[in-house]
């Protein structure tokens, strides 16, 4: 289920959505801005000379910070309330939105929403985001990892312990013993998670054993395979970056963003001429259309320096005027840091730079 979008205003100032996912409250921390005002359902404690007690209320609260932990199901929001009862005269004191999935939140942005930016929004609330495992798993070890939009997270980090292979008849039964432990841990998983796409990952032959071993337990999951050097969490970031996972997992933005980077890297060594990085310079190479694909931090897209926030809010509308293709990297993704080294800013040029011609 991916977000509903419940009501936009005529004036594109108001939209009013309801969460359903983790993946929504993900899509909101990356499009809730400083200074937007915020109002959902919330408890607030009063106090009296004598007691205390929490109340449930809508609050309206200007947006000083948000924060997102992956991998939960809270989004917090913090800010000032502008809005709330008037007999509990709350106007003007702080106060902490605590957004949970099944809460329904209205964003109001007083100075209109952009036209990417809005667009931007309803398109990825409309978007099917699929749950997936990836389990790398060799002789010595395996891991159990599930991939979202805004990362991995590990689930299962274990060592296979298995006899030598001097003790070659022991070692067997343990191995197929172990297996249809890692098979019942991946057929719980899938369904403790809601997975839809399960992809094996390893050397040959043990990962095509579990492969087997997964094909009758799994029902209503698509089960692929892939084959990785290694098991473990190592295996589990090399499987991240093979054909089969990108193909799989076409939707997640982190495998997206490690083909730029590492599309970028390479083009750097080979032809600098067609990439781009910094402000300044990219700034001008979309002005003139020169730019194919951009690559921008959400940092800079969330900026609290408002004129920094607006030109590259600029940039990008820019570009997408342009034909350009525009890739927004998450903060949470080692990406992410991969890209600020450069400025928070990439682009991949139509043909060679002209400013350094």
């Amino acid at each position: 289920m991916r977000m509903k979008v419940l009501f936009v205003d005529e004036g594109k100032k108001v939209v009013k959505l309801f969460v359903e996912s983790e993946e929504d409250l993900w899509l909101l921390y990356n499009t809730i801005e400083k200074g937007d005002v915020v109002y959902a359902r919330t408890t607030r404690e009063l106090k009296t000379a004598t007691s205390s007690r929490r109340k449930a209320m809508v609050l309206g609260v200007r947006v000083e910070w948000v924060e997102f932990q992956p991998f939960t199901t809270r989004l917090r929001i913090h800010g000032v309330i502008v809005h709330g009862p008037k007999e509990l005269d709350l106007v003007n004191q702080r106060h902490t939105l605590n957004l949970d999935l099944n809460h329904e939140v209205t964003i109001v942005r007083e100075d209109g929403w952009g036209e990417f930016e809005l667009r931007r929004l309803l398109e990825q609330a409309e978007k099917t985001s699929v749950s997936a495992l990836v389990v790398s798993i060799d002789y010595d070890e395996y891991c159990i990892a599930m991939v979202k939009d805004y990362g991995v997270k590990v689930l299962v980090d274990s060592y296979m312990g298995l006899p030598s292979k001097m003790e070659a008849e022991k070692r067997h039964k343990a191995l197929e013993k172990r297996i249809a432990e890692v098979a019942k841990d991946v057929e719980r998983l899938c369904k403790e998670r809601g997975a839809k796409v399960v992809v094996v990952a390893g050397p040959a032959f043990v990962k095509d054993k579990l492969h087997e071993a997964l094909k009758d337990k799994l029902k209503g999951v698509s089960l692929y395979k892939e084959n990785v050097s290694m098991g473990g969490v190592k295996g589990i970031y090399e499987a991240l970056k093979r054909d089969v996972v990108s193909r799989v997992l076409s939707d997640y933005a982190l495998v997206e963003e490690e083909r730029l980077m590492e599309k970028m890297m390479a083009t750097l060594a080979k032809n600098p001429d067609l990439v781009s990085y910094g402000i300044d310079e990219v700034e001008k190479l979309v002005q003139i259309g020169a730019v194919k694909t951009l690559l921008v931090s959400s940092d800079l897209l969330r900026s609290q320096d408002l004129d920094l926030r607006k030109r590259v809010h600029e940039i990008v509308r820019k570009a997408e005027s342009t034909g350009a293709e525009v890739k927004i990297f998450s903060t949470v993704h080692n990406t992410h840091k991969q890209l600020k080294t450069f400025g928070g800013i990439v682009a991949f040029l139509r043909y060679k730079n002209p400013l350094k011609v």
